[in-house]
């Protein structure tokens, strides 16, 4: 079995490979050099340790209108999704954080232009069932730089009521999928069964290594 470390370095040859291979109609008049960073992400803002207390210390930057303070902001919402008032109570965020996101049973709330890292791909936020258990599903939208679009499975998670921080979802297993794909995607939460309340959506990139 392959360690994490070979994994990342068998990642990096094949991300390399592929640069070479599009530089000349991706980037004309432009380096490979150019082309690596854009698949495998990078510069994506500055980042914290916002789930440390939890024993997770890895770098997340926070998702543009995460914290639903704005009316969702730049997310589009679905099937009945809405800002309604109560914040998780970590306030891992912003001090003065009053609402949050209603996800009913079958909602989705989609945030685009996400920067988002080939090699370490993480999303993790906290989420709360109202009135008892909900599941989850988040799922990653891209378009490659070839024009395929690609629906990534980031995994599903039951949670109870009460404020807590999900697990980590990824797509590690599938990011081959995305070698030749753009460093921005779109990020798509859903309520399978439930109704779920969620807050303080993060994403741990590559650039945060």
């Amino acid at each position: 079995m392959l360690t994490r470390t070979a994994a990342r370095i068998a990642l990096l040859s094949l991300v390399a490979a592929a640069a070479t291979a599009l530089a000349p109609a991706a980037f004309a008049g432009g380096s490979v050099n150019s082309l690596t960073t854009t698949l495998i992400g990078g510069n994506c803002g500055s980042t914290s340790t916002p789930f440390g207390q939890w024993g997770d210390v890895r770098s997340y930057y926070p998702v543009p209108g995460g914290d639903f303070e704005s009316a969702a902001g730049p997310w589009t919402l679905a099937g009945g999704a809405a800002t309604i008032p109560g914040n998780e109570p970590y306030h891992v965020r912003l001090g003065s954080d009053a609402t949050s996101l209603l996800l009913p049973a079958g909602a989705s709330a989609t945030a685009s232009n996400v920067c988002f890292g080939l090699l370490n791909p993480g999303i993790r936020f906290f989420a709360a069932g109202v009135g008892g258990p909900a599941t989850l599903h988040v799922e990653i939208v891209t378009r490659s730089l070839l024009g395929l679009l690609s629906v990534l499975d980031g995994g599903t998670v039951t949670v109870a009521p009460g404020w807590a921080p999900t697990p980590v979802f990824s797509t590690a297993g599938s990011q081959l999928a995305m070698l030749a794909g753009a460093k921005t995607i779109q990020l798509r939460i859903s309520t399978v069964s439930g109704n779920a309340q969620i807050d303080d959506v993060y994403v741990d990139p590559f650039c945060s290594r």
